[in-house]
């Protein structure tokens, strides 16, 4: 309750406030800072999630609510680039299709490679990420999440544009 009633004075404010575009880098070093939607750049990438807003917090991992993603820049900025990239797309995943984390996983490599950035080796890399720091409550396994991530990555289709959120 307490965090719906933060999270609705800080979208207030940003509306009120005149937009201004995000500087590279500048994410790091502001936590707790409402990114508009299409403003975020992580890791030197632009990225964006329809009209979902961003939250820069410092808490553990990411999350999403049903209206903003929050990310922790810090435990970001450790991660290699595409891992950092499919993060984002995963929460973004949520936004769309809720709370199954396959659906999620799915969404982000679909559209990654559709972005053109994600490749067999920048997989390697997620599943490398995924196998250290295990798989959590939520997640499966991690062996098993980067076979379904492989799955994704290997089906024809794409993206559509009504996978895109709005």
């Amino acid at each position: 309750m307490r965090l719906a009633a933060l999270l609705m004075t800080g979208l207030a404010l940003l509306l009120l406030a005149p937009a201004s575009p995000l500087k590279h880098g500048a994410a790091a070093l502001e936590q707790g800072r409402l990114v508009a939607p299409g403003r975020l750049v992580v890791a030197g990438r632009k990225l964006s999630c329809g009209k979902t807003a961003t939250l820069l917090r410092d808490f553990e991992g990411f999350a999403v609510s049903s209206t903003v993603i929050m990310l922790n820049m810090e435990a970001l900025n450790d991660l290699p680039r595409p891992v950092q990239w499919l993060i984002y797309y995963h929460e973004c995943g949520h936004i769309l299709y809720g709370s199954s984390e396959r659906a999620a996983d799915c969404y982000a490599v679909r559209r990654a490679r559709r972005e053109g950035w994600l490749s067999d080796e920048a997989l390697d890399d997620i599943c490398a990420v995924f196998n250290i720091s295990g798989h959590g409550a939520l997640h499966a396994d991690s062996e098993r999440r980067c076979e379904e991530l492989r799955q994704c990555f290997a089906r024809k289709s794409g993206v559509t544009a009504k996978d895109e959120p709005r």
